[in-house]
């Protein structure tokens, strides 16, 4: 039976966003088992999941398309009853291979739609992962359950995917088409809601126009040029939504590829290096830190090079002008409905600062993402400023959210964002009024970067210094010697915050008691839990000793489990 027009649009539109959903949820979910295991020695499913993923690439193309409409539908339905990755990755990870089977077959100019509807559902979650909240989850669910209905309609198998579309989606799932990620890829720290929708549309135009690259010669090197921009700060902005369009133009001559599961294979071992370049010293790559942008440049030249430039039929005016005006719909929507840019709060005389560790926009246990819980948190509790550690904002491992991004739009804070590595993790301050950076840099480090970040709020005449310190106790012995340095050049910190991984009688918390003082006068029970087997009290907020803060208040939310650590928070008055 042959598919309609509107049954190839459905397909066409439906795979695009299955791809990249399937592909964020494959990957963030294995990562989040990987964590257990090598921080917390609980053996999760990581590796259970890239055996599924290259099972499911080997079979593909022998297994009738009902079968894998049924592989679709089971992936909607978990996706509709939580976002616990850890184990709906294990469904993504068949899911995945069957999205490229189809993606062979469907008409490139529908997909690119899918593209741009994916790219909505992330404007319309703000930025944050859209199985997180409830309006984009819902809106995912029916357009994969419409791609299920359609592949249940016709009769016959699924044509397997080749090298080149395991290599299409490799460089697409190292960020190519997620805003957020190009920004901070090219070195923009700090930007809000009116800058994130504007720069989707230049990815959206990046899509819709790819068609026009296709069928040139110079298609392929069109593509490793955009990716070499990364390595110069900040061309990237132009440069990747170029390799964006070219990776896209390229798109067709790759459905003729061969050697499916070489190519999963290929998809496994980048998504471990691209990972590796925030963590690599933990999981035994050190040599990936920081050098995603060779990753990319690396992964681009084996597409174009595998890939070839194939001319396709292009879109109508009606088939670009529709995704561009239902994205601008959606826009509007968003930035009427939240905070487009900053909103400064009056002066006050008394003010409440946070601490918090967000744990990479993951709940603890089983690697849901905290972006939904988070928000429901903040909205609980009035917090004028909040130091906040492992904050993502673009990172592979966490499905692209953009947690900086998502605070300041549901509450109209201003932030400063201070990367350890690639430019998407790090720590970040977010203040109910303007904040200047004094100074950032990552502390010496013998294990993962480490970040300290210096911020003064002119407003209400404060300095503080937010910090996330090492594993070691000899390491973070060196850095609180650093940290003070940092904290006492002038203009001097009147605090320091943030999760220091020591414990209150360790060597690192007496150096910096010299100089500041606890301003906890009784010590919560725990700051850091992770299901009661692993118990940390080192959070901290440290007061100059001879400073006029003083402290009206203080406490802890030990039932609070959005991450693995708990919000610490002082009422503090100066004037």
């Amino acid at each position: 039976m042959k598919l309609s027009e509107w049954e190839k649009r459905v397909l066409g539109i439906s795979v695009g966003i299955l791809l990249t959903s399937s592909m964020r949820i494959f990957v963030s979910g294995a990562y989040a088992s990987l964590e257990k295991t090598f921080f917390y020695g609980v053996m999760f499913p990581s590796g259970l999941g890239i055996i599924l993923f290259l099972l499911s690439s080997f079979i593909v193309g022998k297994i009738q398309r009902k079968i894998g409409a049924i592989v679709v539908g089971i992936y909607a339905l978990a996706s509709l009853i939580t976002d616990a990755t850890e184990y709906t990755h294990l469904i993504a990870a068949l899911v995945l291979p069957v999205a490229l089977a189809v993606l062979k077959e469907a008409e490139i100019r529908y997909v690119l739609i899918g593209l741009v509807g994916d790219l909505a559902l992330r404007i319309l979650a703000v930025g944050g992962e859209p199985i997180d909240f409830i309006h984009t989850r819902v809106l995912l669910v029916i357009s994969i359950l419409a791609l299920a209905y359609v592949l249940w309609k016709e009769e016959g198998q699924l044509k397997s995917p080749g090298f080149e579309l395991y290599g299409f989606a490799v460089l697409i799932n190292l960020g190519l088409i997620y805003p957020n990620a190009i920004m901070r890829y090219s070195g923009i720290e700090t930007y809000y809601l009116t800058q994130f929708a504007a720069y989707s549309f230049v990815v959206a135009l990046a899509i819709l126009v790819s068609p026009y690259l296709t069928g040139k010669k110079f298609t392929p090197f069109l593509l490793i040029s955009g990716a070499l921009t990364l390595f110069v700060q900040p061309f990237g902005i132009i440069g990747m939504p170029v390799a964006l369009a070219s990776a896209l133009a390229l798109l067709e001559g790759a459905k003729k590829s061969r050697f499916g599961v070489l190519g999963a294979l290929y998809f496994v071992v980048v998504s471990v290096l691209a990972i590796g370049a925030y963590v690599g010293r933990d999981i035994g790559i050190p040599f990936m830190e920081d050098h995603l942008e060779a990753l990319i440049t690396f992964s681009a030249i084996v597409y174009a090079f595998s890939s070839k430039s194939v001319s396709i039929k292009r879109p109508n005016v009606k088939e670009v002008a529709v995704p561009i005006v239902g994205l601008v719909v959606v826009s509007l929507l968003v930035l009427t409905t939240f905070y487009p840019s900053p909103i400064t709060a009056e002066k006050k005389t008394e003010i409440i600062v946070w601490s918090y560790n967000l744990h990479q926009g993951f709940a603890p246990y089983k690697g849901s993402f905290n972006g939904n819980e988070l928000v429901k948190l903040l909205k609980t509790y009035n917090s004028d400023i909040i130091a906040s550690q492992e904050v993502v904002g673009g990172m592979i491992g966490d499905g692209y959210q953009d947690v900086p991004l998502l605070l300041s739009a549901y509450f109209g804070y201003y932030y400063e964002y201070t990367p350890a590595v690639e430019g998407t993790y790090g720590v970040a301050t977010f203040s109910r009024w303007p904040l200047e950076i004094i100074e950032e840099r990552n502390l010496k480090s013998i294990g993962q970067a480490r970040p300290v970040q210096k911020v003064r709020i002119k407003s209400v005449n404060l300095t503080l210094v937010n910090v996330h310190m090492g594993l070691s106790p000899e390491e973070r012995a060196l850095q609180a010697e650093e940290l003070l340095e940092v904290a006492l050049n002038d203009p001097m910190a009147d605090m320091i915050l943030g999760d220091t991984n020591a414990e209150p009688e360790e060597e690192a918390i007496k150096i910096l008691l010299r100089e500041y003082y606890d301003s906890f006068a009784e010590r919560p029970p725990y700051t850091f839990n992770w299901g009661n087997v692993d118990i940390e009290n080192i959070d901290y907020i440290l007061i100059r000793r001879g400073s006029t803060l003083k402290v009206k208040d203080y406490g802890w939310l030990l039932d609070v489990e959005v991450s693995d650590h708990r919000p610490i928070y002082v009422l503090i008055s100066k004037w």
